[in-house]
């Protein structure tokens, strides 16, 4: 074995430094080659990596993509739901659609009209338009007097002062109330029929069915009626009870489908409830004018008393 301070072999004579040199210079180029293929290697396989990463990311977007894209959608489905909710009722719009096609302006307006404050101030503006209409053929048929001849002859006079016996409270506000009862008497009944048959129904949603369906019969019934009664009387009478059958189908077909009804118990259900509607507002209306026949006789009777 050599010293480690020897410059030359002692069996062979070689110089031992540049042996030495050659080893250590072959060990580095290994080395160096080793480290070159390791950072190949890490280099592919941080490319590899990167493309694995990269597939991903396009598989996952690919998949990610279609609930993205649904999950906008529906943000803009609630978004006009709420933008639906917050625009205010037409009215005037809405009246004049429901003539013309009721069931498909009534779906449309749904939305709006299950908001509860919607729906009571459309109650009571048909409420106030009944009792204007009424309050207009009432000073109508107290001004307009007829006076009939022995020879059958008919003349029309306008007396302004009768006005002066007009009770206008009693026009206004008693007809206002009894009005807006008979649009509540409605939900009220076919709300609870709806609890009796055990159907899930809000008593906002009724009422907006059950003023939806009078405007016809108001608009009819008390508005065109008197004016073409004018013309033609048998008109008038006519155009009052289309426009009544009118406002009972769209109540019937409406609450058969907000309801669910089908087959029989539709019939039966909505007979009984207009059966109670009919029997109720017969028996108030009998009230009323016996009360005021009552007031008139008392009246005559202090006349000669």
């Amino acid at each position: 074995v050599n010293n480690t301070e020897a410059k030359f072999c002692i069996k062979c004579g070689t110089k031992l430094e540049e042996e030495t040199n050659n080893v250590i210079n072959q060990n580095i180029v290994g080395v160096t080659e080793n480290v070159d293929n390791i950072i190949v290697k890490e280099n592919n396989q941080v490319e590899i990596s990167q493309q694995n990463e990269q597939v991903n990311t396009e598989n996952n977007q690919g998949v990610i993509e279609p609930v993205q894209t649904n999950v906008n959608n529906n943000i803009v489905e609630v978004n006009n739901n709420n933008n639906v909710k917050k625009t205010p009722l037409n009215y005037f719009m809405y009246v004049i659609t429901i003539l013309l096609k009721p069931f498909k302006s009534f779906k449309e307006e749904e939305e709006k009209l299950n908001n509860t404050k919607t729906t009571l101030i459309f109650s009571l503006i048909v409420a106030v338009a009944m009792m204007i209409f009424n309050l207009i053929k009432t000073i109508f048929t107290t001004v307009r007097v007829k006076s009939y001849s022995l020879f059958g002859e008919s003349t029309t006079s306008w007396q302004w002062d009768n006005l002066k016996n007009v009770k206008w409270l009693e026009v206004i506000f008693k007809n206002f109330f009894i009005y807006f009862g008979v649009i509540i008497a409605i939900a009220v009944v076919y709300y609870v029929g709806s609890l009796i048959i055990k159907k899930q129904i809000s008593f906002i949603k009724t009422l907006s069915i059950s003023v939806t369906s009078v405007v016809p019969a108001v608009i009819g019934g008390m508005l065109l009626s008197p004016l073409l009664g004018l013309i033609w009387s048998p008109l008038g009478v006519i155009i009052t009870i289309a426009s009544l059958v009118y406002s009972l189908l769209i109540l019937y077909e409406l609450m058969n489908n907000e309801l669910g009804l089908t087959g029989e118990i539709k019939l039966y259900f909505n007979l009984a409830c207009l059966g109670i509607l009919a029997v109720g507002g017969y028996y108030l209306y009998m009230n009323l004018l016996v009360s005021s026949v009552t007031k008139d006789i008392g009246s005559i009777m202090n006349m000669f008393g």
